[in-house]
């Protein structure tokens, strides 16, 4: 079977007056399986291609009311038609009617009466041709996409780095001259380097952003699998983001209602997980408002091959979300949520970097993982995003044992 670069077989449009021709054709193209397509006239040729846009069209030259030569222009003048190869099928060998088919753009001809063999060689190659187009056209716009996210990419990196770059050398120089002179204290000493410190993490964290962003993308994230506890991964996310809570006077409320939160995935990659989805709940929170985490359990109500309890329903996934009070987010910028550069409207409250690659990360690894997150939010609202993992059913056997004794 003839197809085209999918598993669909290529479709070809036979156009022809004379319905003997069509049949003998049709036999032809659909012994060697291609998927055929009629028109007995020009115009009913022009309708059909726009509307199911086949992989070739063999045309015949003479026809009544529109001849092919106007069809094959017509055709050509569209956009969306005019990279279908068209072979002529014409009675007679004049070379100007041959001149005057390839001027309106056909790729090829046959002429009458046809040898089976040659159409169908000349068919292939065009189908062989049209095919290795397309398939440069994806390429050129997929390394057109990777260009233009390596300029977005440069551009962060320029742009972000800049200020922490120019505060650390001119912290540099402020410490080396009171050194250099005697007029610097100890103390003063200190927070300078302090201030350097947060100058070069904040670097540290933009570096890493786009690094992991590009691991992601090339889904070289091959790293061990481990039942993973998310209630203690998401408390220690937590605790580390005490002080910035306090600093913005953010009330951080953490609820458990799950009985099995245990999942199979890499320890490191579930915490970059959480630590983005709470890192953009606080960042995005305006000062004294609250941030409210929640864990679950969401229940299939298969029975459990591995568990012996009475309740048929068992626990399919284990979720966890994190509710904030910011700006929210409206219905059009939730469309281009999870993709990679995105910036929202909304800003950061203190200040805080933003490099629109966070969610993008989230998105990959948690899909890599199994699992599915979600936003629900509404302008002037807050946000609250959702992680759904599967949980490890071995888990629950045990965990039955345990409530039972």
């Amino acid at each position: 079977m003839i197809q085209s670069q999918s598993t669909v077989p290529a479709r070809i449009l036979i156009v022809d007056d004379i319905l003997e021709n069509l049949q003998v054709l049709r036999t032809r193209l659909r012994m060697k399986g291609f998927e055929v397509m009629e028109a007995i006239s020009g115009q009913e040729a022009i309708e059909q291609a726009m509307t199911s846009l086949p992989d070739l069209i063999l045309l015949d030259v003479q026809m009544p009311e529109m001849d092919g030569f106007e069809v094959c222009r017509r055709l050509k003048e569209h956009e969306q038609t005019r990279a279908i190869p068209i072979i002529f099928i014409t009675g007679r060998g004049d070379t100007d009617d041959l001149v005057n088919g390839f001027k309106a753009g056909a790729v090829d001809y046959v002429i009458k009466p046809f040898n089976s063999a040659e159409l169908l060689t000349r068919v292939q190659t065009h189908l062989d041709l049209k095919f290795a187009r397309d398939a440069l056209k994806l390429k050129n716009a997929e390394l057109e996409k990777l260009n233009k996210e390596k300029s977005e990419f440069l551009g962060i990196a320029a742009h972000d780095l800049k200020n922490p770059l120019a505060s650390v050398r001119w912290l540099t120089d402020v410490l080396k001259t009171g050194l250099q002179a005697g007029t610097i204290s100890q103390e003063k000493s200190g927070e300078t380097l302090d201030k350097i410190s947060l100058s070069v993490e904040r670097m540290f964290r933009l570096v890493k952003t786009l690094l992991d962003a590009n691991a992601v993308e090339e889904a070289s994230t091959d790293a061990p699998l481990e039942k993973v506890n998310l209630v203690f991964a998401v408390a220690d996310v937590l605790a580390n983001y005490e002080e910035n809570a306090e600093r913005k006077r953010i009330s951080v409320e953490f609820h458990n209602a799950a009985q099995n939160a245990m999942v199979l995935i890499n320890g490191e990659i579930l915490q970059q997980i959480i630590d983005n989805i709470v890192s953009n709940a606080l960042k995005y929170s305006p000062f004294g408002k609250s941030v409210v985490v929640n864990i679950w359990n969401e229940s299939s109500k298969e029975s459990s091959k591995e568990s012996s309890h009475e309740n048929p329903e068992t626990p399919a996934t284990v979720s966890f979300s994190v509710r904030d009070e910011g700006e929210g987010i409206g219905e059009e910028e939730q469309q281009k949520l999870f993709q990679k550069f995105t910036m929202l409207s909304a800003k950061p409250t203190a200040n805080e970097d933003s490099s629109g690659l966070g969610l993008f990360i989230v998105k990959k690894l948690t899909e890599a993982a199994g699992g599915t997150i979600s936003c629900e939010s509404a302008k002037h609202h807050g946000a609250t995003f959702t992680v759904r993992f599967p949980v490890v059913q071995r888990e629950l056997a045990r965990v039955a044992d345990d409530t039972a004794e």
